[in-house]
C-alpha cells in the first residue's frame, strides 16, 4: 500500500494541489496559470499515470485566471475523456459562467431576444470604457476562459457536475447534507449556496440595467462572457497590508490585529468549497471563499486545511476561530497582492495547528523560522510533496 500525499504545486498568485491517496486514487484542485500546468503540474500528471493513479475528480474552484487558465491547457492536450493522452479524469466539478450563472432565472426574460442595433453600439462603446477603467493587463476574472473550458468538458466527453441534480455544484441546506461518494472519497461541499450564485447573477443584472436599460438582451456568446468579466472586474478587492515585517519581532501577538481586512468580492465568494473524508483523513479545501458564509458547516479538526485568497486575513478569520489543521496550506508567491497577511499568520500559529507549509519562500520566512520553537508548530517552504501520516 501507498502513502496519502498532497502535492502542493507552486502556482505564483493561484492555487493548484493534487491529493494522491494510498489507492492511487487523486483528486485535483485549482490548475493555476498556464505556466503553471506547462512547468509543474503536466509532469506531475504523467508521474502519476505511470504509477497507475487516475483522477477521479478534478475540481476547479471558480472563474478567476489563477484558478481556471491551467485547466483549460489539461483538457485541451488531455483531449477525449474516454482516451486521454495525460491522465484519465472521472469527474469534474465546475459552476461556469453559462452553466451556472446565466440559466438563473433573473435572467430568463433577457434571453432569446435579439440585441438591438442601440444595444450593440452601446455595448461597444460600454466595453472600452471598462478596458480603460477595470485595466487590460490585470485580467483576473475569466469568464472568457469559463466558457472555453465548459465548451471543452462538452467537446471532449467530460463527466461534468454529473452528482448533482441541476448540474450545479452547491450546498443545499442543512436538510440535505449527505455525503457525495466518488471512489472511496466522501465529498460534502460547503459552499457556494444558492446565496452566493444569486448574488453574482443580481451583480451581472444590476451592472446590466445600469448600462442598457431594464430591456437588455443577453445570449450565449463569448461577447457577453467578455462583458460579465470587465463588470465584474470593477469589484476589486483592496490590496493587503504590506507593510514590512521587522526582522527582530518574535511576539506575533503583535501582528493581530494589522490587516486591512479586505473584503472578497462576489466570484470569489462563489468559489467551490470541498470537505473530503478518506478512510480516518480529512482533508478541507476553501478556494478563495469566504469562511463566514460556511464555517457553521466545519469540523473541529482536519489533517489538511487549505486556507482561502492565498493568505489574506478576512475570509479565514471563523475557519481559524472553529477548525485546526494538522497541515496548514498557504498558496502565494506573495509577489503582487501582499499575501499572506502577518495578521493571518499569527492566527494560524496562536490556533493550534501544527504544521504550516508555503508553497513559496515569504517576506516573514526567517521570524516565522525563529519563533518555531516557542509557539511549538513546524513550518515547511518550498516543499511540493506533503506526507499525510
Amino acid at each position: 500500500m501507498g502513502k496519502n500525499v498532497v502535492h502542493f504545486l507552486p502556482a505564483e498568485s493561484g492555487d493548484c494541489s493534487v491529493i494522491e491517496l494510498d489507492n492511487k486514487e487523486c483528486i485535483l484542485i485549482d490548475c493555476g496559470f498556464k505556466a503553471t500546468y506547462h512547468n509543474k503540474l503536466k509532469p506531475l500528471l504523467l508521474q502519476l499515470r505511470a504509477k497507475g493513479c487516475k483522477i477521479i475528480l478534478m475540481i476547479v474552484s471558480h472563474i478567476d485566471q489563477d484558478h481556471i487558465e491551467g485547466a483549460i491547457e489539461l483538457l485541451t492536450e488531455n483531449g477525449s475523456a474516454q482516451n486521454p493522452n495525460i491522465i484519465e479524469i472521472d469527474n469534474i466539478w465546475f459552476n461556469g459562467f453559462f452553466n451556472s450563472l446565466f440559466i438563473k432565472d433573473i435572467f430568463t426574460c433577457h434571453k432569446n431576444k435579439i440585441v438591438s442595433e442601440t444595444q450593440k453600439k452601446q455595448m461597444r462603446v460600454a466595453k472600452g470604457s471598462l478596458y480603460m477603467r477595470s485595466g487590460a493587463e490585470e485580467k483576473k476574472i475569466s469568464a472568457q476562459q469559463s466558457k472555453q473550458f465548459e465548451e471543452l468538458c462538452s467537446f471532449y466527453g467530460y463527466r461534468l457536475n454529473m452528482q448533482f441534480r441541476d448540474r450545479i455544484v452547491k450546498y443545499i441546506n442543512e436538510f440535505n447534507s449527505s455525503k457525495i461518494s466518488i471512489g472511496e472519497c466522501n465529498i460534502s461541499v460547503l459552499s457556494p449556496g444558492k446565496k452566493q450564485l444569486d448574488s453574482l447573477a443580481a451583480e451581472f443584472d444590476k451592472e446590466m440595467v445600469k448600462m442598457f436599460g431594464k430591456d437588455y438582451a443577453i445570449n450565449n456568446s463569448f461577447e457577453f462572457a467578455t462583458l460579465f468579466e470587465l463588470l465584474m472586474g470593477l469589484y476589486k478587492e483592496e490590496v493587503s497590508d504590506t507593510s514590512y515585517i521587522s526582522a527582530v519581532a518574535s511576539n506575533i501577538e503583535n501582528w493581530l490585529g494589522t490587516s486591512n481586512l479586505a473584503k472578497m468580492n462576489v466570484i470569489n465568494k462563489a468559489s467551490i468549497v470541498v470537505e473530503i473524508e478518506y478512510k480516518n483523513k480529512r482533508f478541507l479545501f476553501t478556494g478563495d471563499s469566504d469562511s463566514e458564509l460556511w464555517w457553521k458547516h466545519l469540523k473541529e479538526d482536519y489533517d489538511v486545511i487549505k486556507i482561502s485568497h492565498h493568505g489574506t486575513t478576512k475570509p479565514n478569520i471563523k475557519l481559524i476561530e472553529h477548525s485546526r489543521g494538522k497541515h496548514v496550506l498557504i498558496s502565494t508567491n506573495g509577489k503582487k497582492y501582499g499575501h499572506p497577511e502577518k495578521d493571518l499568520i499569527a492566527r494560524v500559529i496562536l490556533g493550534g495547528n501544527l504544521f504550516l507549509h508555503f508553497n513559496y519562500e515569504v517576506e516573514m520566512k526567517k521570524i516565522i523560522e525563529n519563533i518555531q520553537e516557542k509557539y511549538k508548530f513546524k513550518a515547511e517552504f518550498c516543499n511540493s510533496e506533503i506526507t499525510i501520516d
